[in-house]
């Protein structure tokens, strides 16, 4: 079944009435009556609900305090501005005898009021020393307005829960067995359009000295103000309907949550992550459309700065230029739109700390390895040691540009053996607030120091020598154990010695050498002359023929014919190099005529020389024979079976002396040959 109508109070109180004075003769049209009105109030009091918690009272009228000694206040605008009755209102000024229907009055105590009606004695819900409470013998006629109370001043837009604590001020027994509770209906009411907001039934009032509360909960639009209208709904003039009103409240619905929740780390640095993201979550509330007002606080809550304007942006980005190192609070108030005037219309969310850090203080600085012996030009670098920050609680990272430090490539992952030339690493600093700094350092390869006085060295094979390092080193160590500057009676070989220079320690090698021993290649005799040719070994030379007396001249003059021995001795004059010579008695003239003297040249006693050979050349330098073992080595004064003419010939003798060497032997001189025509 479907109904519109459209209803007026006064009409409803007067059809309400009627249907009373006749109820007698119309119960089917008071049954219809009823259920008309039930339906109306239902349809009225359909109530939205708080998905959240009821926040603190935006109102809260509570009539006011009186005094120690007056019994009656008034006049009701003083004590609770905004409201009105329709009862005739008993001040201060007024009669101080029975509140009869339709009178009211601001008392500390109903019993103020006792005669023939028994009003309990009770105080003030309040609670206050003297609060007062209004007390109202409330009209015999139904659904009369006979209390209103315009609020101003309220959160738009969202849901409002409009309490009244209500007394029934009848003692038990006393209107027995007629008696009328008091029963109420709460109204809300837009007060510029007359819209009803919502409404709500109290029901029978009963009769004890509790005060019960009652609340009518409604959504408002984007207005800020509400009246509350409180109906009669009791009937008739008979006993009871007498009630005392306290503590009219009006309470916004709130979120049961709020919470600023960052997008990211709340730990910023100025110029580096200088920003953070935060956004509103809300968790129930009314608030349609919700209004966010961010702040931010540097002074542990003290105070609060507003960051721009009221908007419905749950968003807020807190920027930390500008701002100076420290610790920030950050916030939200929430409502909703059009309320952040009003701080009872707003929730305020848990606090969110930002911290804004202080880069860290570093400077450029240089840090030393020694060389790597295998590649002298390289170090291996424990970068950790770069002494770039006197501050604690940091961590470092290395990077081998400034664009790589900066944008976090290419980090060194071996930062404790770095193996580097001489160059430059950059190292990110970091603190505890995250924030971080950039410093040079600069690498520096410590070069091997060597001696510069020790060097290779050649001795005969039977000497012995010294090895001196020189001084400037702060250690040595030589292959030989020894640990001082220079070590001795060292001979021929391969010997090393570890040079300490500072922490670095250069290993430098050195050798004695053998000395190469001169070879006396070839022996020249020309009558008693000895040339000696020598090679190899170190010059200068020096000759003897004695191992006593020696000369720098190769050549010997005047020797004596017979055997004889060369000495020959380089620059070390290591035991000298020797060999035999034999400076022959030559015949210088042959008759070759047969009578059996002087017939021919013989040097077969010299068959026992390797290679053996003779040469005989004519004045022009003609070869006119040639000695060898197959001609015995003699020579008859013939060549090419006939005699050669009378004359002076010349020769070369050549031979290898039987020594390791192998000394090769020349001996030159002339013969006379005569041969008769």
């Amino acid at each position: 079944m479907n109904f519109k109508f459209r209803y007026n109070t006064d009409k409803i109180s007067c059809d309400y009435m009627c249907m009373i004075e006749n109820r007698k003769e119309n119960y089917l049209f008071s049954f219809l009556l009823s259920i008309f009105l039930t339906s109306l109030f239902h349809a009225q009091n359909t109530a939205p609900t708080c998905i959240g918690n009821w926040g603190p009272p935006i109102v809260n009228q509570t009539f006011g305090q009186g005094n120690a000694t007056n019994e009656w206040y008034g006049p009701l605008s003083t004590y609770a501005p905004g409201a009105s009755t329709s009862t005739t209102f008993v001040g201060a000024a007024g009669p101080a005898g029975n509140l009869t229907d339709g009178y009211s009055g601001l008392v500390k105590n109903p019993a103020v009021q006792q005669g023939s009606f028994g009003w309990i004695n009770s105080a003030d819900h309040t609670g206050n020393t003297n609060g007062l409470m209004l007390l109202i013998n409330a009209p015999s006629t139904a659904a009369t307005v006979f209390f209103e109370y315009v609020m101003n001043d309220l959160c738009p837009n969202t849901t409002l829960k409009l309490s009244i604590w209500v007394l029934n001020v009848n003692s038990p027994g006393t209107c027995s067995p007629n008696y009328q509770f008091p029963n109420l209906t709460l109204r809300a009411v837009d007060p510029t359009t007359g819209n009803i907001l919502g409404t709500s039934i109290t029901g029978n009032i009963p009769v004890n000295s509790n005060w019960k509360e009652f609340s009518v909960i409604f959504n408002n639009t984007s207005s800020s103000s509400v009246k509350l209208q409180i109906i009669n709904n009791s009937v008739g003039n008979g006993c009871g309907n007498d009630l005392a009103i306290d503590d009219i409240t009006v309470s916004p619905c709130i979120p049961s949550s709020i919470v600023a929740a960052p997008s990211a780390s709340t730990r910023l640095c100025p110029d580096q992550n200088s920003t953070v993201t935060f956004t509103a979550n809300l968790t129930g509330g009314s608030y349609n459309p919700a209004e966010y007002q961010w702040q931010y606080s540097n002074d542990s809550g003290a105070t609060w700065i507003d960051h721009g304007t009221p908007s419905t942006n749950p968003n807020y980005t807190f920027d930390s230029t500008g701002k100076p190192p420290g610790t920030y609070l950050v916030r939200f108030k929430v409502g909703p739109q059009g309320s952040s005037h009003n701080s009872q219309c707003n929730a305020i969310s848990r606090n969110e700390t930002v911290v804004i850090g202080i880069p860290p203080k570093v400077n450029d600085t240089t840090i030393v390895s020694c060389f790597i012996e295998d590649n002298p030009v390289t170090a291996l670098f424990n970068l950790n040691n770069a002494n770039v920050t006197s501050e604690t609680a940091i961590t470092k990272k290395y990077y081998p540009s400034p664009t790589d430090a900066m944008n976090s490539t290419n980090e060194i992952m071996n930062p404790l053996s770095y193996n580097a030339p001489n160059g430059v690493v950059y190292v990110k600093v970091f603190n505890v607030h995250g924030c971080y700094s950039i410093a040079k350092v600069t690498l520096t390869v410590l070069a091997p120091v060597y001696s510069n006085i020790l060097k290779d060295k050649i001795i005969c094979i039977e000497d012995k020598t010294t090895l001196d390092a020189g001084a400037g080193f702060n250690g040595y160590e030589w292959s030989t154990g020894e640990t001082t500057q220079s070590i001795s009676n060292v001979g021929v070989g391969t010997y090393w010695v570890k040079l300490k220079t500072g922490d670095c320690i250069a290993i430098q090698h050195v050798k004695v050498y053998a000395s190469e021993q001169p070879v006396i290649k070839s022996i020249d005799i020309s009558n008693n002359t000895v040339t000696v040719h020598a090679e190899g070994g170190t010059k200068p030379y020096r000759y003897s023929m004695d191992n006593i007396t020696w000369q720098d001249s190769n050549v010997f003059l005047n020797v004596t014919r017979g055997e004889g021995r060369i000495y020959v001795q380089d620059l070390y004059a290591c035991e000298p190099n020797e060999v035999k010579i034999t400076v022959l008695n030559l015949m210088n003239v042959i008759t070759p005529n047969g009578d059996g003297i002087n017939d021919v040249i013989d040097y077969s006693a010299l068959g026992i020389k390797n290679n053996l050979t003779m040469n005989i050349y004519d004045r022009y330098g003609n070869n006119v024979y040639n000695l060898d073992k197959s001609r015995g080595y003699k020579w008859d004064g013939t060549f090419g079976g006939k005699k050669v003419p009378t004359g002076t010939y010349w020769y070369s003798l050549f031979w290898n002396e039987n020594n390791k060497n192998k000394t090769s032997f020349k001996f030159s001189g002339w013969i006379l040959v005569k041969n008769r025509e």
